[in-house]
């Protein structure tokens, strides 16, 4: 894969390597942490979710810090996913992680309060794509291409390349999934050709409201 900018080229190198020699001791001493308070969304935050929402989150670990350090956004954000109902009419959320982070490698799901008690207190945000009345119908269908993906087991993207639809790495999963369903020029909309290869790694396009709205912001109301 070519890059645009050096540094960019290098920033990626710099996250697979960190992935490859650092991601299974971090998610393991993720998973070992004693909690004091468990972080968790309220009954009437649950409430306001919809199949297909969005969630991003500043996960633990020495990955995940310098993933948020790296990026420099307004946001602290270092991995997101879609929010689904299975089939029990449980909360889960499909993403794509590295198999130095999982169990498992690629497209997968995990209960929705995992994924909220693997955040850091304070970082989750939920947006949804288009929250127009006339498209609403829609959002099962996003909800339903990302477990079509997780049906076909896509693996890990360890080149960040948004040019390979094969493997994903996680806001490209989003993005794919997003654009299939409402329209596949969004893709680059959502990524311009122009963008830095850094930039095409930000979350904050998730924010932009001219395709989201902002269902839930904890880094927002837990401000001073």
């Amino acid at each position: 894969m070519k890059f645009p900018d050096t540094r960019g080229g290098a920033v990626l190198l710099l996250l697979t390597v960190l992935l490859s020699m650092f991601g299974s001791s971090c998610n393991n001493t993720a998973s070992n942490r004693v909690l004091k308070d468990i972080y968790e969304l309220t009954p009437q935050e649950i409430n306001l979710l919809q199949d297909g929402d969005i969630i991003l989150r500043h996960g633990y670990g020495f990955v995940s810090n310098t993933i948020v350090k790296t990026l420099a956004e307004d946001i602290s954000v270092s991995h997101a996913g879609i929010i689904v109902k299975d089939k029990r009419g449980q909360w889960q959320v499909i993403h794509s992680v590295s198999q130095s982070l999982s169990d498992y490698d690629g497209v997968q799901t995990v209960p929705l309060n995992n994924f909220i008690r693997d955040s850091q207190p304070g970082s989750v945000i939920v947006v949804r794509f288009r929250d127009e009345p006339e498209r609403s119908e829609l959002l099962p269908s996003v909800s339903g291409k990302a477990w079509d993906y997780l049906q076909q087991q896509i693996p890990f993207d360890y080149s960040f390349d948004l040019e390979d639809s094969t493997r994903f790495f996680c806001t490209e999963f989003i993005a794919r999934v997003i654009s299939e369903v409402y329209d596949e020029s969004l893709y680059y909309a959502l990524y311009p050709p122009h963008l830095s290869a850094l930039d095409k790694l930000k979350f904050g396009v998730f924010l932009d409201p001219r395709w989201f709205k902002v269902i839930l912001n904890h880094q927002e109301t837990d401000k001073p």
